[in-house]
């Protein structure tokens, strides 16, 4: 163990030597998002974006409910429709998508069950699906809130769910539920001009992912550089195990990588105003496993690299290309389908869709459950892979 420490500070020791790798992982990043947040200007976003709404069950339904709140909405305006009718008004483009409650969505929400909210949208209409998909994500969280909220109730009072939603409908005040829906009294008055929107929001989390691991995955130079210079040929020598070496960097590419966690999230927040979510542990979460996958898979690329160049060049490659399909350089919903299925193939793809999911849609630790397990699982297959090929010279 203490060799594998050693090994690990001989390495984090050469990277903060380095002017140029600090600029690269902690300074860099700060200086895109700070040109992409004042600089790049604001696109026009043209007509009004329109939704509808279908509802498959009856009138009194809690999706009825959803629907009648929703409907006139200024901001996105909704309407209420049917289902055939719906599909005619996104074929005339009168309409960008909308949004289906199934016949059982009230039952699953009354009996804790997986339920389901269906988006129906065209392939063109890129902006009427990305609105679509993420007002579904956040009904779909809010919920989520509801039904653990009707769970405990019913569990320590007895309650049952539907006796719930019955009492709370007849004093016509919903919020008394988290997470659920109803008219909140709000006050308006000016205090000066509009404020523009905090693109950082999206911007951070982005060049985050893409920097964690082009950083990272440069890492393996120097495994490959100790190799041509025959170092790993005497620490073989000298009876440390390739488990000990490829440990040692693994801690190490760890330890850089949360150093970028605290430098790029802790400028967001006290410099950019970045806004954390609603769950600044699951955010932690999401960020600390992808700097896992970061660090797993730059031991791979330098177990596989024959020479220096080979290294640095398969870093390079390897970083913007995930990047690029992972959601680094455009949101994954302005993807084509090909391109989309080839990002789920990239710890970016689901790096970045939780902390979508966290950060535009309100969701939790629950909400991120499968990108927090896909993650875990690109952690060991990397690990494993890097296991496999590793060779001392």
């Amino acid at each position: 163990m203490n060799k594998i420490f050693f090994l690990a500070y001989n390495d984090i020791k050469r990277f903060a030597s380095d002017p140029g790798s600090l600029f690269l992982a902690l300074i860099f990043p700060l200086v895109l998002v700070f040109l992409v947040v004042n600089v790049y200007p604001l696109e026009d976003r043209g007509d009004t974006l329109k939704l509808g709404m279908v509802s498959l069950e009856e009138e009194g339904k809690i999706s009825q409910e959803l629907i009648n709140v929703l409907e006139g909405e200024e901001v996105i305006p909704v309407q209420e429709l049917d289902f055939e009718g719906a599909l005619q008004k996104i074929e005339k483009g009168e309409i960008g998508a909308f949004l289906l409650f199934p016949e059982e969505f009230t039952r699953k929400i009354y009996e804790n069950e997986k339920g389901e909210i269906r988006v129906y949208a065209s392939p063109e209409n890129l902006t009427g699906r990305m609105a679509a998909l993420e007002i579904a994500r956040g009904l779909a969280n809010q919920i989520t809130y509801v039904q653990r909220s009707l769970e405990l109730i019913k569990r320590y009072e007895g309650i049952e769910p539907r006796e719930v939603v019955e009492r709370i409908k007849a004093r016509g005040d919903y919020r008394v539920m988290p997470g659920s829906w109803g008219d909140v009294p709000v006050n308006i008055r000016s205090a000066g001009p509009p404020v523009a929107e905090n693109r950082i929001n999206w911007a951070l989390p982005a060049f985050f992912t893409m920097f964690v691991f082009l950083a990272s995955s440069l890492g393996a130079v120097g495994l490959v550089e100790e190799r041509e210079k025959l170092i790993l040929e005497r620490i073989a020598l000298g009876g440390i195990k390739k488990e000990a070496v490829l440990g040692a960097r693994f801690l190490s590419n760890l330890f850089k990588g949360l150093l970028q966690v605290i430098v790029l999230w802790g400028a967001g927040i006290l410099i950019f105003n970045v806004y954390t979510g609603l769950s600044f542990s699951a955010l932690l979460v999401v960020s600390f496993l992808f700097v896992g996958a970061a660090s797993a898979f730059s031991l791979w690329a330098a177990s596989i690299s024959t020479s220096y160049s080979f290294a640095f060049s398969l870093g390079i490659i390897s970083s913007l290309t995930m990047a690029s399909l992972g959601g680094c350089w455009w949101p994954v919903y302005l993807m084509p389908s090909w391109m989309g299925f080839l990002g789920r193939f990239t710890p970016h793809w689901w790096a970045n869709s939780a902390f979508s999911n966290l950060l535009l849609t309100g969701g939790g630790l629950e909400s991120i459950r499968v990108e927090a397990g896909i993650l875990v699982l690109f952690i060991f297959v990397f690990s494993f892979l890097a296991y496999r090929a590793f060779r001392y010279f």
